[in-house]
């Protein structure tokens, strides 16, 4: 089929929403239902998201499973240290700080690791917010490495190769001038300062699901060339729209637990392709609609979830859109300094 006169971004969206609409339902069946293990379960869910839609793989066959087995591998090491620092607060914060830092140091990420370094980070942070003890690093490493393993297969079998590859070297020469290098140790310090202390104010504040408040981080660290407080806004706007439909959803489904399941592929779909297709607002809202009748599965006591999503992400939005705004100012000082501007 000639895909060359198509939309390439429909068809990459119809292509991750096939992909994760088949698996992430099957993986939520297998290892609620039959394996019964609720921590395998949510790192299964994410590690189906992490494979199959977040990553912008190479058109190459080889590569893009070269980049997938990355993904899974170095996920599994930080799935371990994530789960290891989780358990005292200090060690937590210290440990994300860390692998922030780490995530825009230019020697460490290139290459294949480029590729997966967002998915990496979301990992990480989903490992080391909520204190879990240490017995539960084994199903949560099991669950990651499923994902990993059934990932594979349909990276090969539903792939439309109609998006450039990416490239692997995003990250930034650290020997190019001495602005560069001021600029990506900024980067890298604001991220590992943005994802401490969210990780800081999960633990102490013990909120109820934590890790969405450190998730809210990510997206406007990432604004690229968006300034931070309108990939704020974006990342607001898109959670309080999907907590709407996700909430009348609700109300219309009620207490029938069947509709939830018939429900959840749509959704995922709805989510994956959103996120490539149209934007990051609608995917923010199809991905907390997700969330919304993910957790009527898992708990069905726990519907307000939908809110308690918005609250969480909006503090880890405040909170990087603080340390966004002392980075700008500290490249608007460095560029002044050495005369260069900053543009």
């Amino acid at each position: 089929m000639d895909f060359r006169n198509q939309d390439p971004k429909s068809l990459a969206g119809l292509a991750r929403g096939a992909r994760a609409a088949i698996v992430v339902p099957s993986l939520i069946a297998l290892t609620l239902l039959v394996i019964k293990q609720p921590q395998m379960a949510g790192f299964a869910i994410y590690g189906s998201f992490a494979h199959l839609v977040i990553v912008n793989y190479s058109q190459s066959r080889a590569t893009r499973s070269a980049q997938a087995a990355t993904l899974t591998l170095f996920g599994a090491l930080l799935v371990c240290l994530g789960t290891f620092a989780s358990v005292i607060p200090w060690t937590a914060v210290a440990g994300a700080m860390v692998i922030g830092f780490l995530s825009a140091w230019p020697t460490v990420v290139k290459g294949n690791v480029a590729v997966v370094r967002t998915a990496l980070l979301l990992l990480f942070l989903l490992a080391v917010a909520v204190p879990t003890p240490l017995h539960f690093v084994i199903p949560q490493l099991l669950g990651w490495l499923l994902a990993g393993l059934v990932a594979q297969p349909l990276l090969q079998l539903l792939w439309i190769p109609i998006l450039p590859a990416p490239n692997g070297g995003e990250a930034m020469s650290a020997s190019s001038n001495p602005v560069a290098t001021s600029r990506w140790l900024g980067n890298a310090a604001s991220t590992g300062l943005a994802m401490g202390l969210a990780v800081l104010i999960a633990h102490v504040l013990r909120l109820n699901h934590a890790f969405w408040v450190v998730l809210g981080v990510l997206p406007v660290l990432s604004a690229g060339a968006t300034s931070p407080t309108r990939a704020f806004w974006h990342e607001q706007a898109g959670t309080v729209l999907g907590f709407v439909v996700g909430a009348l959803l609700v109300v219309m489904l009620d207490a029938q637990s069947e509709l939830y399941w018939i429900a959840l592929p749509c959704v995922i779909f709805i989510a994956a392709f959103a996120s490539t297709a149209i934007g990051f607002v609608a995917g923010q809202a199809a991905f907390t609609v997700f969330v919304v009748i993910l957790f009527c599965i898992l708990s069905p006591s726990e519907r307000q979830v939908g809110f308690t999503r918005v609250e969480d992400v909006a503090i880890g939005g405040l909170l990087c859109l603080f340390i966004a705004s002392l980075q700008r100012l500290a490249q608007r000082m460095s560029a002044a300094k050495t005369g260069t501007g900053l543009k």
